[in-house]
C-alpha cells in the first residue's frame, strides 16, 4: 500500500499549499500538476514508479485545496511555493516533474533554486512563446474571464486535453478535469494563461539532466514544440508515450516506463 499524507502551509498574505506526499522511498521526486488540476492526480504515477521514490505533489494556489491569498499569480511565486514545501519536508536536492503548466511551473523552479534540482522531466509543456502564441495565449485569458467565458470554451479545452475521449461523458478522467476546470473559475485561468507566457523568464545556461516526454496524440502540445524545447535544452533527450496532452495521467504505467531508464541513470547520491 502506498503511503499517501496532506500537508498545509500558510503563508502571511492569506494564501495557502496543500501538498500530497506519496510513498517514504529515498529517490524525492517533485511532481506539479497541469492547469486547473491538482496533485492527487499524480497518486497513480506515483504508484507505478513504485516504493523507491517519494513523490511530493503540491495544489498550486487556486487549484485543488490550496487558496491564491494576497499574492500575484505568476510562475515565480508558485517555485517559491515549491521551495516552501522542500524546505517543511527538508528536501536538499529533489528531481522536479511537471505535466503543460507544471512543466512551465518546473522551468521556474530550476531558474529559481538551480542547486536544489538533481534534473527535471518536462511534460507536453514548452520552453517559450513567440509573439504569436503569447498573442493567442492572453487572448484566451481574456476569453476565460469574460462573463459565462469558462463554459463557453470547456469543451474546446477537455478536447485538447483528452481527443475524442472527451465527447464519452463516462469517462472518469474527463469528468473530473471539466469539474476541477469549472471550478478553479476565470480569474484563476486566466491568471495563470498570463503566468505561463514569462516562462522563457527562466532560461538557463547549465541545465541539469532534462527529459522531454510528448504524448503521441496530444492536440494542445505539438510534436513541433516539444522538438523545440528538447533542442532549446543542451543534452536534453525527447521522448513520446502512447497517450493525449495529459499522458501522465491518462497511461500512468506506461508514462513510469519511460521514465523509468531516465530516473536509474541519474545519481542519487546527494542528499
Amino acid at each position: 500500500m502506498l503511503l499517501q499524507t496532506k500537508n498545509i502551509l500558510r503563508d502571511a498574505d492569506g494564501g495557502t499549499v496543500v501538498y500530497h506526499r506519496y510513498g517514504n522511498g529515498p529517490r524525492v521526486l517533485t511532481a506539479l500538476h497541469s492547469l486547473a488540476l491538482d496533485g492527487t492526480w499524480y497518486q497513480p504515477l506515483a504508484a507505478a514508479l513504485g516504493e523507491q521514490y517519494t513523490v511530493l505533489a503540491p495544489d498550486f494556489r487556486g487549484h485543488g485545496e490550496s487558496l491564491v491569498g494576497g499574492a500575484e499569480i505568476s510562475l515565480a511565486q508558485v517555485a517559491r511555493d515549491v521551495n516552501a514545501m522542500w524546505e517543511a519536508e527538508n528536501v536538499e536536492h529533489s528531481v522536479i516533474m511537471g505535466i503543460s503548466l507544471g512543466g512551465m511551473v518546473a522551468q521556474a523552479v530550476t531558474g529559481s533554486y538551480p542547486d536544489k534540482v538533481r534534473a527535471q522531466i518536462l511534460m507536453a509543456t514548452r520552453g517559450a512563446y513567440d509573439q504569436a502564441a503569447a498573442t493567442a495565449t492572453t487572448a484566451r485569458s481574456a476569453e476565460v474571464r469574460a462573463e459565462g467565458g469558462m463554459e463557453a470554451v470547456q469543451d474546446a479545452t477537455m478536447f485538447r486535453w483528452f481527443g475524442e475521449k472527451s465527447n464519452n461523458p463516462a469517462d472518469e478522467l474527463v469528468k473530473r478535469a471539466r469539474a476541477q476546470f469549472l471550478n478553479a473559475g476565470g480569474e484563476v485561468i486566466g491568471s495563470y494563461f498570463e503566468a505561463m507566457t514569462r516562462v522563457g523568464d527562466f532560461a538557463v545556461d547549465t541545465p541539469p539532466p532534462t527529459l522531454v516526454l510528448g504524448g503521441d496524440d496530444d492536440r494542445s502540445t505539438s510534436r513541433a514544440v516539444l522538438e523545440a524545447l528538447a533542442a532549446s535544452i543542451p543534452g536534453a533527450e525527447l521522448d513520446f508515450a502512447t497517450g493525449g496532452h495529459l499522458v501522465a495521467f491518462e497511461n500512468p504505467e506506461i508514462v513510469a516506463e519511460r521514465l523509468s531508464p531516465f530516473l536509474d541513470r541519474l545519481s542519487w547520491d546527494r542528499g
